[in-house]
């Protein structure tokens, strides 16, 4: 009988999960199983998840919390964690074995970054090599293995960063387009002309009558995580009617890099509407 890993995430990264849970299982194969609840085999439809989750939590050998700026709000994280250092805690105590309690800390925060109980956990940086190996090799440990790990870490963290690169600036490209109304024809043209460009240029949009409400949200863009890829300039403003009154707006200018527009193009094409 194979020993259980838990492996917890929130549903947004579950494509990380699946590769985590593939990179252990492929190691260790035979001797370990990992539980994720968003692999569709872990927990069967019909199932009662939360009974699936605490049966999990109750058996596994080990741990991996899967930590980014956005799951470490989440309060499903701190209770699957808590639910594993209470029996790390009564399982050494007691003379048994050390539960390794190990966050994954991936796509913009660091483990110096973590806040309380997750800073006293000996967490790893998900996209460095040495550092997955140390990971595994805890995990070698719990389970009673020796000898050397046949998994390529420098590989793996090569697919947790293309993994960071589309969850962090590819998603948010999309949301960019999304804010400002693109389809997909217009999203196609934008493509289009940053194709006939050289690299390093910019691409333009233009953007009429734009509220501030909106402009202020694509600065957030440009002052966060496209800084230094995008640029927002104002050409004048005025005022529009609308049926709750007059208010200002602006004919703006959006700039955005042209390689990064091409690096996510396939992102694009495949989450923006059509406008039907």
């Amino acid at each position: 009988m194979s020993e259980l890993i838990f492996l917890s995430h929130i549903h947004e990264e579950a494509e990380l999960a699946k590769l985590v849970q593939d990179a252990i299982e492929n190691e260790f194969s035979g001797f370990v199983s990992v539980f994720v609840s968003s692999d569709g085999k872990t927990i069967p439809a019909g199932s009662n998840l939360l009974k699936r989750i605490e049966d999990g939590l109750f058996k596994c050998i080990g741990a991996i919390y899967l930590i980014s700026p956005v799951s470490v709000k989440r309060n499903w994280i701190n209770f699957e964690l808590g639910a594993v250092w209470i029996r790390n805690s009564m399982s050494v105590g007691g003379g048994g074995k050390e539960i390794p309690t190990i966050p994954f800390c991936h796509s913009g925060i660091t483990p110096k970054e973590l806040p309380m109980p997750l800073l006293n956990l000996n967490a790893i940086e998900a996209n460095n090599a040495g550092y997955l190996e140390l990971a595994f090799k805890s995990i070698q440990t719990a389970v009673g293995g020796k000898g050397k790990l046949k998994t390529d870490f420098d590989l793996l963290a090569q697919k947790i960063i293309t993994f960071e690169a589309k969850y962090t600036f590819g998603n948010n490209l999309v949301k960019l387009f999304q804010i400002i109304k693109f389809d997909k024809i217009k999203t196609g043209e934008v493509i289009s002309k940053c194709k006939m460009m050289k690299k390093g240029e910019m691409g333009k949009i233009l953007l009429e009558k734009v509220k501030q409400e909106l402009i202020e949200k694509i600065i957030f863009f440009e002052t966060g995580v496209f800084k230094g890829f995008l640029k927002v300039n104002v050409l004048g403003g005025g005022t529009i009617l609308t049926p709750q009154g007059a208010i200002m707006a602006s004919n703006i200018e959006v700039c955005l890099a042209r390689d990064l527009i091409l690096d996510f193009e396939d992102l694009l094409i495949e989450k923006i509407k059509s406008n039907d």
